[in-house]
């Protein structure tokens, strides 16, 4: 066997253990020395196009909101109004990442974060209501009820976006699950004597606890063991 080919595969092995602990920085590396070694070999640039997206949903648009940028995931100019372009974007993402073809792991997560970016920035109306939301934040516009409360349906931690947002898919920034930003009309009612709210919606008897965040935006909760 060639002996750089060899090593490459090594490397490569040494990535999806990296990738696998969410070693996000060393799995790039990783993957780069692959290239580096063996440039023809598949894998790295899958590895790469994994943590490019992953990297890309964990940085939220500004401290408040933890709203995700879709045009970091999808790797192209937060100005682009070529929806061609968006759309080659798109399907290069998606083929790199589809779970069928990319055997490592975050790859299902990779490719659900891509989706959720090309179903916002493909629609004309849902993506002029995101657009929208990068004005209000560089306007600092924070003042009277502009804010809304919403809950992850997933593992129940509610969070306070700006109205622009309400609509809006988000993801949970506890269980890394995206979501429809459906507006809740109401806090739930407290629990006495505990920092906790209780509430019984439809099907699911969910409790929130929330803490307080010392940057303001989002309030997070665990499910509670209670009914009303």
């Amino acid at each position: 066997m060639n002996t750089s080919k060899a090593e490459a595969e090594r490397l490569l092995e040494i990535g999806e253990e990296l990738l696998q602990k969410r070693d996000l920085k060393g799995s790039r590396e990783i993957a780069n020395l692959v290239q580096e070694t063996e440039p023809l070999l598949e894998g790295s640039d899958q590895i790469l196009a994994i943590v490019d997206v992953l990297e890309a949903a964990e940085k939220p648009l500004n401290l408040n909101n933890h709203h995700l940028d879709w045009y970091a995931v999808l790797q192209i100019d937060r100005n682009s109004q070529d929806l061609n372009r968006i759309k080659k974007q798109y399907r290069t993402l998606a083929l790199l990442l589809h779970p069928d073809k990319n055997p490592f792991s975050y790859a299902e997560l990779a490719f659900k974060l891509v989706k959720d970016a090309w179903a916002v920035l493909s629609d004309p109306v849902q993506k002029a209501q995101y657009d929208k939301g990068f004005e209000f934040e560089l306007l600092g516009n924070g003042n009277g009820n502009v804010n809304f409360w919403t809950a992850c349906p997933y593992c129940y931690h509610m969070y306070e976006y700006p109205r622009v947002y309400e609509g809006c898919c988000l993801m949970c920034q506890k269980c890394d699950k995206s979501f429809h930003g459906v507006s809740i009309p109401s806090l739930p009612p407290i629990v006495p004597g505990q920092e906790a709210y209780y509430v019984s919606w439809g099907m699911f008897p969910m409790g929130f606890v929330f803490e307080s965040v010392e940057n303001g935006g989002a309030g997070t909760g665990d499910s509670a063991a209670k009914k009303r």
